[in-house]
């Protein structure tokens, strides 16, 4: 299936590697013009390398998404190379593991504005010009945990919940402006974060970090991590104009990690 994605501009943030990287690398494959942002040059530099073979531009730019004026910066540069964009991938670092009460107030804070303020800062600079085209597509990346809270991850479960909230918020009020905002939520995916934190679970536990993978992959119905991957073809979708009616939802891609009932 042709995604009409060709020539889309497209920014994703987060994107130098893990699933970002994997979205923008996707995206690029159908040629679409990417921006990749990231917090480090090294990162970024490596992203462009790993990016290679796209069909369409390929532009990078360093940025913190939790710094407002990061934020106001990358939309300057999305300005010139582009003008105007049609998509956008709201991707950011997780914060540090720790118990509901463990952390202090300067890490809630850090953890709201990289979670949270990110969403409400990169929609107020990219989506007003998306309803005046008539045309924008975002993508949150987000967790499971907010449908079912991880525990160890009291920062992550609360704030990206608040962050889902709001952008759903939002795509009630710009739906018809055919500007549509949905929220992917990956389980456990094969990526550098995830390893880090069957590090901390192993240190924390005595168990290894070998012990700790069997654990939870058994948890798994699908019995393995994802794939980065598995989750950019969603997104590819989400973010074309194939996607005529999908908006506001908060689609998990985790092997059935998440339990319902009927």
């Amino acid at each position: 299936m042709d995604l009409l994605l060709k020539k889309k501009k497209i920014l994703v943030t987060g994107g130098s590697k893990g699933i970002g990287l994997a979205c923008a690398t996707v995206l690029a494959s159908e040629g679409a013009d990417i921006i990749i942002s990231s917090r480090t040059a090294h990162n970024l530099e490596i992203a462009g390398k790993r990016a290679g073979g796209h069909k369409g531009e390929l532009h990078l730019f360093q940025a913190d998404v939790s710094v407002k004026e990061d934020v106001e910066a990358l939309g300057e540069f999305v300005k010139s190379r582009f003008g105007y964009l049609d998509g956008l991938i709201i991707n950011s670092g997780g914060p540090p593991l720790g118990s509901a009460m463990s952390h202090t107030d300067e890490e809630w804070i850090t953890a709201v504005n990289t979670l949270l303020l990110s969403a409400v800062r990169l929609t107020r600079v990219f989506v007003p010009n998306m309803q005046e085209r008539k045309f924008g597509r975002i993508i949150n990346i987000s967790s499971t945990g907010v449908k079912q809270p991880i525990q160890g991850l009291v920062l992550s479960n609360s704030i990206r919940q608040a962050a889902g909230a709001y952008l759903k918020t939002l795509s009630a009020e710009v739906a018809k402006d055919n500007v549509f905002i949905n929220s992917l939520l990956p389980g456990s995916t094969d990526t550098e974060r995830l390893l880090s934190l069957h590090e901390a679970i192993a240190g924390n536990t005595g168990k290894s970090v070998d012990e700790v993978i069997s654990i939870r992959k058994s948890s798994i119905p699908a019995g393995k991590f994802g794939d980065p991957s598995d989750l950019a073809g969603l997104a590819a979708f989400l973010l074309s104009e194939r996607n005529g009616y999908i908006t506001g939802q908060s689609i998990s891609v985790d092997g059935g990690l998440v339990s319902f009932p009927l």
